[in-house]
This record gives structure tokens, C-alpha cells and sequence, in this order.
């Protein structure tokens, strides 16, 4: 009997043993329960309304508060920020408060470790959980599905940056889909510090008094930022050969 991709995937991929099944499985049902807890706090509580939809009077809170309190701000921030990140939670309204507790370029620089730290710890608690589940039972199967993720892998850097820059997908469902590929670890750092730049600013600049909604020079800014981080993933497809240069397929 000849053995198929799959049976050879399967052999390749063993079956974790009971213990740490039942550890996976039991880690994955906390996270949707505290995924769901923070949906519910954020959307259907007084507290988590007036926070996300009176951000003027809160990020004025925020900035008493880091003057107050100027060591541990920045702590208190990241472990806020990488929460949500963890927990699928928006984070545009941490951004907006970052720059009224710490201006623009303190803002955009605690912001950015708390995406980064956030797009980290969001991509190795899904790669934990289900990679080898999706490994296993999804990708063994679907050849195609295959191809793509070792694509991916080469091209890992260029792909986060793609995806931070497609602002309409959720920040928080693209870090677990990127802990079901190959992509590296120091790719998602790069990438997401990168391709977060644009967005970043304007949030963080909309808390700092800049008032970028009606500023053609800020669309202008955007739109340069765009194109200077979209010209390499364009390069890649209409000049592959170059990238070959430096092993990238």
C-alpha cells in the first residue's frame, strides 16, 4: 500500500500526548472566556462605554493620571495594550490615549511596543494551541493550503507588512492567523513596527491635539507612508528576481 501526503504529514506531526492535549484544550476555553469577558465589558458595561466612546474626558483622565504617576505609566500602558491585543480587543482608543498621556512621539513609541509585544504573545499563544491541530488535520490535506504557508515563510516580513496595512482586517484575528504559519517570530517584530507606522500616528496624533481628521498635510503624509511601505511588497511580484538574490521565492 503506497502512503499518501497526508499519512506522511500524520507520521511527521504525532499526536501530542493526552496531558498537554487536555492543557491546550483547557487554555483555549480560558482565553474564549476571557475573550468574551472583555468583549462584554467593553461593549455592554457603563465603564467600558463611556472609556471607548468619551475618549476626550478619559484620555484628559489618563493624562493627569501618567503625570501622577510617570514610572509606572508606560508599564501599566503595555500590559493594557498587550491584553487586548492577546484578548482580540480594539486598540485604536489606547492609541488615542497615548497621545494625551504622552504626546505624539512618546505615544507612538509606546504604542508600538505594545503592538509588537501584543502581535508576539497573540501569534505564540495561537501557535501553542492550534498550530499543531491546523497542521495536522487542515493543512496535511489541502496541498495548496501547503504551498501558501511555505510561501509565507519565505516571505514573511513582506506578508505582515501587507497585512498591517489592510486596515479593514481586525489586528487581533491577523496575530493568531500568523501563529498557524511559518512566519518567524523576527519577521512579526518588523513587520508589525513597519507596517504599524501609519495608522499609529494618526491615532496617536488625533489624542495629541493634532486634529489629523481635517488635515490634508496628514492624508498627504499617510498616502507617502503608504506608498514607501507598499513599494517593496509591489517589487516583490514585478521584480521577483531581485528578491531571489537573497533566497527569497
Amino acid at each position: 500500500m503506497m502512503m499518501t501526503t497526508a499519512d506522511a504529514d500524520n507520521l511527521a506531526l504525532p499526536e501530542p500526548p493526552p496531558g498537554l492535549r487536555i492543557a491546550k484544550i483547557s487554555a483555549l476555553i480560558v482565553l474564549v472566556i476571557a475573550i468574551l469577558s472583555g468583549i462584554a465589558f467593553l461593549s455592554f458595561t457603563e465603564r467600558g462605554h463611556y472609556i471607548t466612546h468619551n475618549y476626550k474626558e478619559v484620555g484628559v483622565e489618563f493624562q493627569h493620571w501618567v503625570a501622577a504617576h510617570r514610572a509606572i505609566a508606560p508599564v501599566a500602558f503595555l500590559a493594557i495594550f498587550v491584553t487586548c491585543c492577546v484578548l482580540m480587543l480594539p486598540v485604536w482608543w489606547l492609541q488615542i490615549l497615548a497621545g494625551y498621556g504622552f504626546g505624539l512621539l512618546g505615544g507612538v513609541l509606546w504604542c508600538e511596543v505594545g503592538s509588537t509585544l501584543g502581535a508576539v504573545a497573540a501569534m505564540h499563544v495561537s501557535r501553542w494551541i492550534a498550530a499543531d491541530f491546523f497542521h495536522r488535520r487542515v493543512e496535511s490535506r489541502l496541498q495548496k493550503l501547503r504551498e501558501l504557508d511555505e510561501k509565507l515563510g519565505h516571505n514573511g516580513f513582506l506578508v505582515v507588512i501587507a497585512v498591517r496595512l489592510m486596515h479593514f482586517m481586525p489586528v487581533g484575528l491577523c496575530n493568531y492567523a500568523l501563529g498557524l504559519t511559518t512566519i518567524s517570530t523576527i519577521n512579526v517584530i518588523i513587520g508589525t513596527i513597519l507596517g504599524s507606522i501609519p495608522v499609529m500616528i494618526f491615532w496617536v496624533a488625533t489624542g495629541a491635539g493634532m486634529e489629523p481628521w481635517g488635515n490634508p498635510s496628514f492624508y498627504a503624509l499617510m498616502g507617502v507612508l503608504h506608498v514607501i511601505l507598499l513599494t517593496p511588497i509591489a517589487l516583490r511580484y514585478l521584480k521577483p528576481q531581485w528578491f531571489k538574490r537573497y533566497g527569497i521565492e
